[in-house]
This record gives structure tokens, C-alpha cells and sequence, in this order.
């Protein structure tokens, strides 16, 4: 059947021309079009320039033609760009009216091209079809709008030659060209599908795509449907016009259909050979696009449907349809913290938790978040948004949540825009529901300030700061006084799971004590009208569990945590415990023993609740026991109230015998009465040379018996920017230079240091490889570790109080030799590179850094353990409050209001209410073999525990215990919280928590005994 008999008005199947086809004559002539264009724009471009480069004349001297102004023609040209590209322009109405008008237009020019491709390629015509002239008005418009193109472009040889152009100049030239002869050629009518990748442009133009996946499934979308719909008509004309070589001609009737059938078919690999490419240039063209085709279809295909599929799945929004707790997690979310923060937050000694965790991140997961939350898909789960946006809190329930965690990146490169970032998030959170608890990571302790004048930030509803680098600078700047607390501390706060025994060796104590974790109950009524020497004492032995602090309200707002009080606090009903135990079923104990029902029990694991009053007077453990607008309490020192009313406390000899003290040394603190003070001094006044180093580290005279004198060596300019923030402190001094020279660290006689911390250098450069994270603190440390020093020296020093203790020398003094026996605390950025720091844990035994002898021994610390910190403050709200009390030294609502006014610390008036702030329990690390602890006579730990307590008001809860076999250095291992029934040893020392008048007479005794360095 001829195309005539289909087509009336068409005269035969294929117009011919003098029995040829004249396909090719219509490609030229858009080809001539194109070229003559482009050469025109090169000359006039280059000859503009060889005329602007061969004028010499100044501009009064040119000769112009008459009334022609030369900057008229040049502002009428900029006017009318200027005009076009308003028009053009989707940044005005006009311009976004047009941008979509043009692309309906595109819809409807492909749709017409797919209904031209029923009729012959090339044919004649009796008379014009409503068809043709609809695709006549379309490239009528297409030559308006590519006339504003490029009269709006300010290059208009790149206009020339841009896409939408070329798609022009081979569309519209032979539709005006048939319009003229009626004969039509369909040709490249096809190249305007490519047209399909302006869709994610207009769908951003009219706000429908919110977010960046759907932005980019459009855009793959796009390039999908535009490559096969041309690559589709480009086989069709191939196939139905034949090879133009061929006579006569091999051609093929193709439908478009059956050339899309055959492309998807050939790209799937599925090949079912029912339709296939009949002449030579459309195999070859099938040849090519398998080849450049392929990969495309490979790679976007299944990244579009896995879109797709996790669309729903990561945009969806959470139901609470069974009343379930749940938590939000937002921030910075990797695979790192999220793995870390679940194995906190659901470890076994926690009990049972039935609270669903809810990842809320502004991106799309990868495969290996996909895999992690497929596999904790009961207990998490991770939806696509940002805590900024209002709709995105709506769709997790920001407003029903228990709490809202917010992650920091610690690896970041910008620690200022990383703290600023959290902020917003905390704002935004407490805007849309001020109710909900907040838990908040940040870096800088300049940030945390901040926080005090967020809107409905209050922290009787459970709202929390961890502050990492005060945390992290806390901790190691109390293992310098007290040598392994680190590590003591590191492993309280955190969960670790039970690893199995070693013969007899000293990993099992140690690996003993790591199982204890800190929990918050309430006392039981049993407990009314002790003091807190009676209750610490009774937990331990009876209930096997180690009070350490209590939570003190002394009137109706002022509360405080208080660290091993001073024996007149009397413990009242509903009072809040701070427990050392080994998981919270034990913890429990204290909050229903009752005399009467439990005084005979035997067997603490058949102890339950009893029936009596005092269980029910007991308020279930949760944050919100305290009223909201309650005062901020302070940590670790008396409420202000309570200050006032010391003297009633204190007995007379007691506070006769502190006051004495006190006028006798002649302190000076900030107004705070938390730190001590002097008169800001100037960089150049403390700065050393290696030249009197020594001198100031051997004679230099303190103001306080406590203090210790602190040595930086570092980078003058980083110490000149930090200087302004701490030279109010005494005894501080800096010398210039770096830890890398063994002669820096000769000049500070390090072999006599009480500890030498090793900071690890910030890098604004993220590093691959781990080893590399730590490259600048490793090469500190092997450096320090080759040092020899010098004889004379040691013999003309003694040991310093506090020192650690080292292997005898074959001269009287007990220094050391090298700097591999120099005590040392190491901060590590990556916890694998403690290899490289420790020669006894290779790299072939590391698990984890809980687990290593340099942790054990309290060498090295790591930021790594304070990720646990944000799953303890939501089930323990008072972890903050005990951290603070135990690390930084105490904390008051005084204080941070004069952060975040002033950020400076000022001079304080030395009243009697500032002297009592003095009064709160320290933590040291005595000897048994020394004073006070000789006078007892102890065997088991037991013992030791209830007669210091009972005599000196001294707390134990920890042993630094030497390694077996004896090492050369006389390194020790950390026994947190040790069995009662635990023979000591004479070498052993004893972490304690010792009142402030017991720790001022052990400092006197030390420092009348021997020099102080």
C-alpha cells in the first residue's frame, strides 16, 4: 500500500527531484546557515580588534560621519540588550512567563514531530496540512525567541554556537524551506527532545522540587527521556531514508515507536532481535550509542529507581501510632557517630529501652547508612531534612519528643561555623517547641555562652551543652594533679561491654573496674537524717554500690552537686545520689531499701521492692523531678544560701582551723571564686628563653601551695592570640618554640616535669590516611622518647612532689635518664595511632583504646570517648552537672553569666562568702605508704575505704596499682571502683575525694617535706 492511498494529500510515497532525494540539500542549507553565521561573527570579532588596535588618534581628532554619535549608537545597543534580556530574563514576571511558555512549546513541538513521523520522511504536498502550519507557528516562535537570546547575549559567538541554537538552525531552516516548496522533510525535528533537559530549570522556577534529591531525580529524569527520545529519532530518519549510497534505496518503514522499542530493548541487554537496525548507517549509529549510551543508562537508571524507591522511604514522616518514645538525632550524621551513639545508647547495661531513635540529616544517605538503619530498622530509622525547616520537625514530631540530640563534627575544618551551625539548629528547635529537651555537642566554650540567651533555653527542663574542648582540656589538666583520672573518669561515663578474663594477669582488675558506669537514683527514706560519710559508707558494704555525690537543694531554688560533702549535710528525703555501679538494675537498690524488709537479705540479686511507704516517697527517676524556673544549681560548690549559713555547718574548730589557713596564704580569687587570680601581665613579662627556663621551673615562688607552675611550649603567634584569655592566671609562662626540639625540652628540665601533655595540633587540611591525624603529637612523642639527659643535672635536682615514680639510677637522685620513663599524657585524634605511641599495644591487638596499656596507665587520652557523652545526658539529665563538678573543678550560674557578658574573668573581693567557695572536696591521689593513709591498718580495700571515710572524711573509689611483672619504669594500671574484698598492696595509691580542709593540710605537709617544683 503506497503512502498516497494512507495520505490523499500527499502526491507519491517519496518525492523525488530529477530522481533524487533532497534530505541532504535541506541539511546543508541549515549547515551553510550556520557556518556563514559563524565566519561572520569571527570577522566582525577580529576585525573590531585589529580596528581598535590600529587607532592612533586621540578622540577629539577622529572624524565621525555627520549627526552620527558614536557613544549614542553604543547606548542604544546596550539599552536594547538590556531590553531583550528582561524579556528573556527568569529573575522578572516577563522572563519567568516566557520560560515556560517556551517549554510548553517544547512539549508540543516534540508531540507534533511524534505525529509527522507517521507521514514519509521526505514527501510532497497538495496542500498544507493544519499539522505542518501548527509546526510552522512553532518555529515562529522559536525564531523570536532565539532573536532575544542573541540579542540579550553579551558573547554572541558563544550564542551562536550554544545548543539551543544549533537545535534552531537544523530545525526551523527546513520547515521555512518546505513551507516555500511543499516539500517537507522531517530531518532533525527530533534534536528538540533535547529541549526536555530545561525541566529541572522550569520546576525550580515554579518551587516544586524541595529539596536537593529531587532536584537531582528531575535532572536524571531529564537526561534519560531527552537522550533516548533523540537517539530514537535519530535512528528512525537513518531507517527511513535509507543509506544515501545505496541505489536504490534500502529503506526501511520504521515507526518512532518501534525505534524507542528497540533502543530500551538494546540499553536493558535484553536484545529480543524482533526489531533490529536493517541498514549500514543505522547499525552503525545502534554501534555508537550502545557505546556512549550504555554507560549513561547504567549509571543514571538505577540511581533513579533507588531515588524512587528510598523517596518514601527517607521523606516519608514518623506516626506514633502505639504512644512509643522517641528521640530525634540531628547535626552531623555519619556512619562514625551513629554506629558509636546506638552502641551507647542501647547497651544491655541500660536495661530494656523502648525508645525509637530518629536520624534527622539534610542529605541522602549512602549505601552504608542505608545497610546500618536496615539492620537497626526496629530501634532507628532516618528521614531526609534539616531541623531548620518547620516542615521537616512536623513530619518527625520534633513537638512529641522526648528529646532532640544535636551531633558536632569533630573532624571539621571550620570549628567556629560548626558551633554557629548548632546554635541555629538549637534556636530553631526551641522556637517551634520550647518544651522539647535539647542536647547540644559544641566545640568552643566562647559558644556555650551563647546558649544562655537562646529563647526558652532552660535547663530544669533537661536542656544540656557538652562543650567538647572543655571537657577534653578538663580532663587531661586533672590527670596532671592526679595522675590516670583520665582514664578513671573516661571509663565512668561511658558503657563498655564485658571482656572475657586473662589468666591471672593485671588486665583482669583493670578490665574489672571498666565495667562501672556512673547512675542517678534517689535515696530511699532509709537514708533520711544521715550524713554522708553514714550513706556512702552504707551503700558499700551493704548494697555494694559506691556513693560518690549527692544533689543538695538547701531552700526552695538553690540546688547544688556536691562531690563527697562535708559530714554536717545531713541527707534528706527525696535526695538524689550519684552511684559508681557496674549497670542501673544495681543503682536501683538505694532507691527501695527499706530497714525493715530488707536489713537480713543475704543475696542482693533477690532484692526487690517492698510495700512500705518509703518505696512509693521515692519519685521515679527522670529529669523533669525538677520544677521549670527553677535557678541554674551549681556544681561542685555550695548555693549561694548555703554559703551564708557555712558557719551554722561547720563546727567552730573546723572553721577556725580553715579561716586560719586561709588569711595565712593569702589567696587570690576571681569574683567568681573559682579560680585562682592575679593581675593580668603582660606576654613579654613571662615569656622565657632556654636560658632561664631552668630557673623558673626550679625556684620560681607561688602564690598558692594548690598551684603548680605551667609551662607552654608552642608557636608564638598562636600563644600571643590565646594570651589575652588566660593572663589573668598565675604562674603561667610560655616558651617559644616547638616540642620537636629536643633542646626546647632540655631548657624545661622535662625530666623533672610533674606530667607532660602532648596536644594534638589542629589541621585545617582533613587527612585520608589515620596515622597521618596525629603525625605532628607521634613525632613529639619519638622525640621525646630519644632525648638522653644529663647526669650532672639529675644529681643536682630532687623529685619533684606529685611526681610519678621512677626507676632508681645509679646516682642518688631517682630522675630519669631518658625521656621514654618522663610521665606523659597524649591526646590522640585517631585512637588506632596509639600503636605508634605505646611500644606494648601493636597494631595486630588493637580493638579499642579502652582496652590498651597506654589507656590503662593513663597516657592517652582521646575526644573519642566524649561521643558518648550525649546518650548518657539523656538518660542521666545530672551527667553534665557531675562531669563538671569532677572535671573542670565546679561551676556556678555566677559564672556563666559573667562568660557570656563579659568573657573575661575579673578580680574578686576576698569576702567571707568567696572564701567559703573554697570549701568543697578535691580529688587527689594519695599513697598508702605515706601520710595520712599509713597510720591505717588496712588489708582489703574494704577496709581502707571505711576508715578513711570514718577518720578523715576521705572518699576512695579508684587504685593506680603497678603493672606485673614489675616494669622498669614502675608504670601503674587504674582499678576503677575496687572489690571490697581486694588485698592492697603497700606500693598502691589511692584515688580519693578529700575536704577542703583535709587536701590544705596534705599540701602543707607535702611542701614542708620536700621542694615544690
Amino acid at each position: 500500500m503506497s503512502a498516497s492511498d494512507v495520505h490523499p494529500h500527499l502526491s507519491e510515497d517519496y518525492c523525488m527531484y530529477r530522481g533524487r532525494r533532497l534530505g541532504g540539500a535541506y541539511f546543508c542549507s541549515s549547515l551553510s546557515v550556520f557556518v556563514g553565521g559563524l565566519v561572520i561573527l569571527l570577522l566582525c570579532k577580529f576585525g573590531s580588534r585589529a580596528i581598535r588596535r590600529l587607532r592612533v588618534l586621540p578622540k577629539h581628532n577622529r572624524t565621525h560621519p555627520q549627526d552620527v554619535d558614536p557613544d549614542a549608537v553604543l547606548s542604544l545597543r546596550n539599552s536594547l540588550r538590556m531590553w531583550a534580556f528582561s524579556i528573556i530574563s527568569a529573575q522578572r514576571r516577563p522572563g519567568k512567563i516566557l520560560t515556560l511558555l517556551t517549554f510548553c512549546v517544547h512539549l508540543c513541538s516534540v508531540v507534533t514531530y511524534m505525529i509527522m513521523t507517521a507521514y514519509p520522511v521526505e514527501h510532497c504536498m497538495q496542500d498544507y496540512t493544519a499539522l505542518f502550519m501548527v509546526d510552522v507557528v512553532f518555529n515562529l516562535f522559536y525564531v523570536v525567541n532565539f532573536g532575544l537570546r542573541f540579542i540579550a547575549a553579551q558573547d554572541k559567538l558563544l550564542a551562536w554556537v550554544e545548543l539551543k541554537s544549533l537545535i534552531d538552525f537544523f530545525t526551523i531552516i527546513p520547515s521555512f524551506i518546505g513551507l516555500f516548496t511543499k516539500r517537507a522533510w522531517l530531518g532533525l525535528k527530533f534534536l528538540r527532545a533535547l529541549n526536555f533537559l530545561e525541566l529541572p530549570r522550569v520546576l525550580q522556577l515554579l518551587n516544586i522540587p524541595h529539596s536537593n534529591t529531587s532536584l537531582k531525580l528531575t535532572r536524571l529524569i531529564a537526561v534519560l527521556v531527552g537522550s533516548l527520545l533523540t537517539a530514537a529519532g535519530a535512528l528512525h530518519l537513518l531507517e527511513n531514508s535509507g543509506d544515501p549510497w545505496s541505489s536504490p534505496p534500502n529503506i526501511y518503514i520504521r515507526t518512532y515507536f518501534e525505534t524507542v522499542y528497540c533502543l530500551v530493548v538494546t540499553m536493558s541487554t535484553v536484545g529480543y532481535g524482533d526489531v533490529v537496525a536493517h541498514t549500514v548507517s543505522g547499525r552503525f549509529f545502534i554501534i555508537v550509542f550502545i557505546i556512549t549510551g550504555l554507560g549513561l543508562f547504567a549509571s543514571y537508571v538505577p540511581e533513579v529507581f533507588g531515588i524512587i524507591m528510598n523517596r518514601k522511604r527517607f521523606k516519608g514522616s514518623y506516626t506514633n501510632t502505639s504512644g512509643e518514645t522517641h528521640v530525634v538525632v540531628c547535626g552531623h550524621i555519619t556512619l562514625a557517630n551513629a554506629s558509636a551513639f546506638m552502641r551507647e545508647f542501647l547497651h544491655k547495661d541500660r536495661g530494656d529501652v523502648y525508645i525509637k531513635v530518629l536520624f534527622l540529616g539534610n542529605f541522602h544517605p549512602n549505601q552504608e547508612l542505608v545497610d546500618f538503619f536496615s539492620l537497626h530498622f526496629l530501634q532507628a530509622s532516618f528521614y531526609e531534612g534539616s531541623v531548620l525547616k518547620r516542615r521537616d520537625l512536623e513530619r518527625v514530631m520534633m513537638s512529641k519528643a522526648s528529646a532532640c540530640l544535636i551531633l558536632c563534627d569533630r573532624f571539621t575544618d571550620d570549628q567556629n561555623n560548626e558551633d554557629v551551625a548548632n546554635l541555629m539548629r538549637v534556636i530553631s528547635i526551641k522556637r517551634y517547641c520550647p518544651d522539647t529537651r535539647v542536647i547540644v555537642q559544641i566545640f568552643k566554650h566562647s559558644s556555650k555562652v551563647y546558649l544562655q540567651n537562646v529563647p526558652n533555653w532552660d535547663w530544669s527542663r533537661g536542656d544540656a551543652v557538652i562543650c567538647l574542648a572543655e571537657l577534653k582540656l578538663g580532663f587531661m589538666a586533672q590527670s596532671c594533679q592526679v595522675p590516670g583520672l583520665s582514664t578513671l573518669l573516661a571509663n565512668l561515663f561511658t558503657m563498655q561491654s564485658e571482656v572475657e578474663n586473662e589468666g591471672d594477669s593485671w588486665q583482669n582488675l583493670y578490665r574489672q573496674g571498666l565495667c562501672n558506669e556512673m547512675y542517678t537514683e534517689y535515696l530511699s527514706s532509709a537514708f533520711n537524717s544521715m550524713s554522708f560519710s553514714q550513706a556512702s559508707k552504707f551503700c558499700f558494704l551493704k548494697l555494694k554500690l559506691l556513693l560518690i555525690g549527692i544533689e543538695y537543694q538547701s531552700g526552695d531554688d538553690d540546688l547544688s552537686v556536691l562531690v563527697n560533702p562535708p559530714s554536717n549535710i545531713m541527707i534528706k528525703n527525696r535526695t538524689l545520689g550519684f552511684f559508681i555501679a557496674s549497670n542501673a538494675a544495681h543503682a536501683k537498690r538505694a532507691s527501695f531499701y527499706c530497714f525493715m524488709c530488707h536489713s537480713d537479705i543475704k543475696d542482693l540479686t533477690k532484692m526487690r521492692p517492698c510495700t512500705c511507704t518509703s518505696w512509693k516517697d521515692v519519685p521515679y527517676r527522670n529529669f523533669s523531678s525538677v520544677s521549670v524556673g527553677c535557678r541554674r544549681p551549681s556544681f561542685g560548690v555550695m548555693p549561694c544560701s548555703f554559703s551564708d549559713r557555712l558557719c551554722e555547718l561547720l563546727t567552730e574548730n573546723q572553721l577556725q582551723q580553715n579561716v586560719g589557713q586561709v588569711e595565712e596564704e593569702e589567696v587570690k580569687l576571681d569574683s567568681t571564686g573559682l579560680f585562682h587570680w592575679c593581675t593580668p601581665v603582660p606576654l613579654q613579662d613571662i615569656t622565657l628563653t632556654r636560658q632561664a627556663a631552668p630557673v623558673v621551673s626550679a625556684e620560681s615562688s607561688l602564690t598558692s601551695l594548690e598551684l603548680k607552675t605551667v609551662v607552654f611550649l608552642a608557636d608564638p603567634l598562636y600563644f600571643i592570640r590565646e594570651w589575652p584569655s588566660i593572663h589573668y592566671f598565675p604562674n603561667v609562662y610560655f616558651l617559644p618554640g616547638s616540642p620537636l626540639c629536643g633542646a626546647d625540652l632540655k631548657a624545661l628540665s622535662v625530666e623533672r616535669c610533674v606530667m607532660c601533655v602532648v596536644l594534638n595540633a589542629f589541621s585545617c587540611v582533613r587527612e585520608h590516611e589515620p596515622a597521618m591525624q596525629d603525625k605532628e603529637t607521634i613525632l613529639s612523642c619519638v622525640n621525646l622518647y630519644s632525648i638522653l639527659f644529663s647526669q650532672e643535672l639529675n644529681l643536682k635536682h630532687t623529685r619533684s612532689p606529685g611526681h610519678r615514680d621512677f626507676a632508681p639510677t645509679s646516682g642518688p637522685s631517682c630522675l630519669p635518664q631518658t625521656g621514654a620513663t618522663v610521665p606523659l599524657l597524649v591526646e590522640l585524634e585517631n585512637t588506632s595511632n596509639v600503636q605508634y605511641i605505646s611500644n606494648m599495644d601493636g597494631a595486630e591487638m588493637f580493638s579499642r583504646l579502652s582496652l590498651t596499656q597506654a589507656f590503662a596507665e593513663g597516657s592517652v587520652f582521646s575526644m573519642d570517648f566524649l561521643d558518648s557523652l550525649a546518650a548518657a545526658t539523656y538518660f542521666n539529665a545530672r551527667v553534665p552537672a557531675l562531669i563538671c563538678t569532677l572535671v573542670t573543678g565546679g561551676d556556678t550560674p555566677v559564672l556563666e553569666a559573667q562568660l557570656a557578658e563579659n568573657d573575661h574573668l575579673d578580680e574578686g573581693n576576698m569576702s567571707p562568702q568567696l572564701r567559703a567557695l573554697r570549701q568543697r572536696s578535691k580529688l587527689v591521689q594519695l599513697a598508702l605508704d605515706e601520710k595520712p593513709l599509713t597510720h591505717f591498718k588496712c588489708n582489703h580495700f574494704k577496709d581502707l575505704f571505711c576508715q578513711a571515710l570514718e577518720n578523715l572524711e576521705i572518699m576512695c573509689f579508684g587504685l593506680y596499682r603497678l603493672l606485673d611483672p614489675t616494669n622498669a619504669s614502675l608504670k601503674r594500671y587504674v582499678i576503677t571502683n575496687p572489690p571490697a574484698d581486694l588485698p592492697l598492696l603497700p606500693t598502691d595509691k589511692v584515688f580519693c575525694s578529700v575536704p577542703f580542709h583535709q587536701s590544705y593540710l596534705l599540701i602543707r605537709t607535702e611542701a614542708a617535706s620536700s621542694p615544690q617544683l
